[in-house]
């Protein structure tokens, strides 16, 4: 019985020892993706900081997938996605053509080269896009849409996901962000009370220093949405001995015409002030709060009968901010 015993662990052995090397092969096949995970709403959102001149770049990363180093010096060729965008659109819009990502168009991108070179040994590389913003309107969704394009020495991730990035376009300055609007006031002309008011505020990037957001309680998804911005620009403030800074704002139309009639009623003034969480001491809360009071013309509701409207209140941002993260882009918890 004891030379039984030993006999089954010699032959234990022998089995462990001849696959306990096993992990040095590949186990799956070597495929080349995109890091760009997709949201709810099937686009990848990436976050960019206006700059003064609005340029900017946005490193993407390009991985190479498997158990193993990558063992060979690769150029992965990078391409335009022309088709994706339309397909999405239709599956997530229907007939609401306004609602569409649009294609970002060549004018505000360049790609740094038609391939990216993931040397041997290397198993993530950064692809470097390129960015001018200098007039883009965000009324509209922006995306760029990349590809991994079939090439020689590897083979792209065809995965559902993998192949494709789709880049939402988020830009963010000092004064942009969601902004609660519950202090902001919307009157019908000659009323004082029972206002009506909405919970939140988009507040999108026009440049270094101004921001916009539609009027009083227009949609954010109306069909006419662009037809109501209101385009705010932060003046150069004060700052007293606690560190707030203070100013007034200038405010104008966004569309050049101006049916909306805007026009402010008053003096608008912002203060922007920070503090540290007292329980997460890395954790800075940056507070903007925009006071206004303006008035604005409802003229497409009911064309017939436009209905001006005086709008005045607050619309106050929180934002959270990591300070053990450098990356700005990153430390901010959208």
């Amino acid at each position: 019985m004891k030379k039984l015993y030993i006999a089954i662990a010699l032959l234990a052995c022998i089995a462990f020892s001849a696959c306990n090397d096993e992990w040095k092969d590949e186990l799956y096949e070597q495929m080349i993706s995109f890091k760009a995970p997709v949201d709810a709403t099937g686009i990848s959102n990436i976050y960019l900081r206006y700059n003064p001149d609005g340029v900017c770049s946005y490193q993407l990363p390009v991985i190479v997938s498997g158990t193993t180093d990558n063992a060979n010096n690769l150029e992965v060729k990078i391409g335009v996605d022309n088709d994706t965008l339309d397909v999405l659109n239709i599956a997530k819009f229907l007939h609401r053509t306004d609602l569409y990502y649009r294609q970002l168009p060549e004018t505000f991108y360049s790609l740094a080269s038609e391939t990216c070179h993931i040397p041997a040994g290397s198993n993530v590389q950064s692809y470097t896009i390129d960015f001018n913003f200098t007039n883009l309107d965000l009324v509209e969704k922006w995306v760029l849409p990349l590809t991994i394009e079939p090439g020689e020495g590897y083979t792209p991730n065809m995965w559902k996901g993998w192949r494709k990035a789709l880049l939402k376009i988020n830009l963010f300055n000092d004064y942009s962000g969601k902004y609660s609007a519950t202090s902001m006031n919307i009157y019908m002309d000659g009323e004082t009370t029972d206002p009506a008011t909405i919970s939140e505020r988009n507040v999108s990037v026009v440049d270094e220093n101004s921001v916009f957001f539609y009027a009083g309680t227009v949609w954010e998804e109306d069909v006419n949405r662009s037809k109501y911005k209101v385009i705010v620009t932060f003046n150069p403030g004060t700052t007293d001995e606690s560190g707030t800074v203070s100013g007034t704002l200038t405010l104008r139309p966004g569309d050049a015409a101006n049916e909306m009639n805007l026009q402010s009623s008053g003096t608008c003034t912002y203060e922007i002030r920070s503090n540290m969480d007292p329980v997460q001491p890395y954790l800075k809360h940056y507070y903007v709060t925009m006071q206004m009071q303006y008035n604005y013309t409802d003229f497409t509701s009911d064309p017939s009968n436009p209905i001006v409207f005086n709008a005045r209140g607050s619309l106050v941002l929180e934002r959270k901010i990591n300070t053990l993260i450098p990356d700005q882009d990153q430390a901010i918890q959208w």
